[in-house]
């Protein structure tokens, strides 16, 4: 049977004091979860991470959406309002299965568009992205900005997509400060065409999966000081908050804070603790769960 967690359901009435349900294949939606709690502190969040089954990146579009739509449904069970897909793999093969899965009356609110949509205001115009093979062999958002520019009526858009699959490995190992991370990314960065000796011709980088921001200065290091490093999970966090408030669903101050957070994985790892505990400043209860879990 699933482990259960100590949120009390909100069902059916979707209370604005329910937790927000936030979902990843690992370690990387943590990234995700830290700029939620920082931008809507009164809310509480029940994380999954999908450790037994990630990365996310490597598997079939398929097999993401099962994973994905089982998790979502889970976390509604479990009394979320909403859902945040915190995983660019999902996001790019998985949002409609799991709006579909878990109905009209829960918002869904991906790691993608908000990117796309914070890029198209700004009018960012060479624009490359890193991601996973599933994410950037999906395409999702070198199209999203292309109809986005349509849309608005901008032209100059130049966007590169291109696939960096040893990144997430080596961050859900921590090896995101490691000697080896710099070379790593310079030869993806190097064989994309994005870079000219010390320079990059980029105007900004997505960092295109929730793992990467972890990586964040060792990336920085490569790219140099003149490319915009888009903040992935700032955007992601803001969107969630207008979301919240649009659906009249912000949490009480009064009731969220005396409950806290909830972390389950479905396989833990320590190096999950570690990392949860290195971006929450403090040591987090996690428990093994989920629907995968059998006592």
């Amino acid at each position: 049977m699933a482990v259960r967690t100590s949120f009390p359901s909100s069902r059916p009435s979707l209370a604005s004091d329910a937790p927000i349900g936030i979902f990843d294949s690992g370690i990387g939606g943590l990234t995700v979860a830290h700029a939620m709690a920082q931008a809507m502190p009164a809310e509480r969040m029940l994380y999954f991470g999908d450790t037994a089954h990630m990365p996310y990146g490597d598997r079939s579009a398929e097999l993401v959406r099962s994973y994905s739509t089982r998790i979502a449904r889970f976390l509604v069970e479990e009394g979320c309002k909403a859902v945040v897909i915190a995983c660019n793999s999902a996001s790019a093969t998985a949002k409609r299965a799991v709006q579909e899965a878990v109905g009209p009356e829960i918002p869904v609110i991906d790691v993608v568009a908000p990117v796309v949509e914070d890029l198209v205001r700004r009018g960012v115009e060479h624009v490359g992205i890193i991601g996973t093979r599933a994410t950037i062999g999906s395409g999702i958002y070198g199209q999203s900005l292309r109809e986005a520019h349509a849309r608005e009526g901008l032209k100059g858009l130049r966007v590169e997509e291109w696939a960096t699959p040893l990144l997430a490995p080596l961050i859900e190992e921590g090896w995101q400060d490691h000697e080896l991370m710099d070379p790593v990314i310079r030869s993806y960065l190097g064989a994309a065409g994005w870079l000219d000796g010390a320079s990059c011709a980029l105007d900004a980088l997505v960092l295109g999966c929730t793992h990467y921001p972890m990586a964040e200065q060792a990336v920085r290091r490569v790219v140099g000081p003149d490319v915009e490093l888009v903040d992935g999970p700032a955007i992601v966090a803001k969107a969630v908050q207008a979301t919240m408030a649009d659906g009249d669903l912000m949490a009480s101050p009064e009731y969220s804070l005396a409950h806290g957070h909830g972390f389950m994985v479905s396989d833990l790892t320590e190096n999950f603790a570690r990392s949860a505990h290195r971006f929450f400043g403090r040591e987090i209860p996690l428990v093994a769960g989920g629907p995968w879990f059998m006592a």
